[in-house]
């Protein structure tokens, strides 16, 4: 790719809250955006006619994410960036939790991200290196009562970012996660969905209130556009000092 070509992010989970923020934040900067989610008519919200193109995708699917990252590759070239926000909030104790219910929360955590990462960092290996973000969660690192599944699946996000930092950073591919606490998005609605439960959630939080989807966004933004090539493998809290303040 010469510098004069048009650097291209792939953006799975780019129809939610904090996907869709970091879509229009990368449109700004000049970048092709791609996004990718179930959901055709919100791809469709999130693009609104602007020059962001959509791809209909289940990023459970392994051969699925493949076959679209082939895709844009041979369409435009390259993939210089990619993004994971694709997840879910499960919140039960783990005996009340069906195996059913832990399986589709790692599929949709963890299992996205391997499918993610193993279709794009053969892409950049062939190119010129790249960046991966994906999202892990404050649970990961805390021991929170109702979390078991999603605790498990983010820090196994967190762990495989470790291993695939260190097999790619030879090839030019920096892999970093970001860790948010609670934010305000439409997948978060049912855990702020009144007055009282919306005080309890910012007063967990030592600043005294939950994030915001552009909050996280600013910061997939540095991490694929500014961040040190020296960076790579690093778990980023951006949760209002859940995890290192008491």
């Amino acid at each position: 790719m010469t510098e004069s070509q048009q650097k291209v992010i792939w953006i799975i989970g780019g129809s939610g809250g904090i996907g869709s923020q970091i879509a229009k934040r990368m449109l700004g900067n000049g970048w092709k955006v791609i996004i990718s989610a179930r959901d055709i008519d919100k791809l469709h919200e999130v693009s609104n006619h602007e020059s962001i193109e959509i791809i209909p995708l289940d990023a459970t699917n392994a051969d699925e994410v493949q076959s679209k990252a082939m895709e844009i590759n041979k369409t435009y070239g390259s993939v210089d960036a990619v993004v994971n926000s694709v997840g879910s909030i499960f919140l039960r104790p783990l005996h009340a939790t069906s195996s059913e219910q832990f399986s589709e929360t790692i599929n949709q955590n963890l299992v996205t991200s391997f499918n993610v990462i193993r279709a794009t960092a053969k892409i950049m290996m062939r190119g010129n290196g790249g960046r991966i973000v994906l999202f892990s969660s404050a649970a990961a690192s805390l021991g929170m009562p109702n979390h078991a599944a999603i605790s498990a699946a983010k820090a196994g996000v967190e762990g495989l970012a470790r291993a695939a930092a260190a097999d790619y950073a030879k090839r030019g591919i920096r892999i970093n996660v970001i860790s948010p606490g609670l934010v305000d998005t439409p997948l978060s609605a049912h855990l702020l969905s009144n007055d009282q439960s919306r005080k309890i959630s910012e007063d967990m939080h030592p600043v005294g209130s939950i994030g915001n989807a552009d909050d996280i966004a600013s910061v997939a933004e540095w991490l694929i556009k500014d961040a040190p090539d020296w960076m790579t493998g690093d778990i980023i809290p951006v949760d209002g000092g859940l995890t290192n303040l008491k």
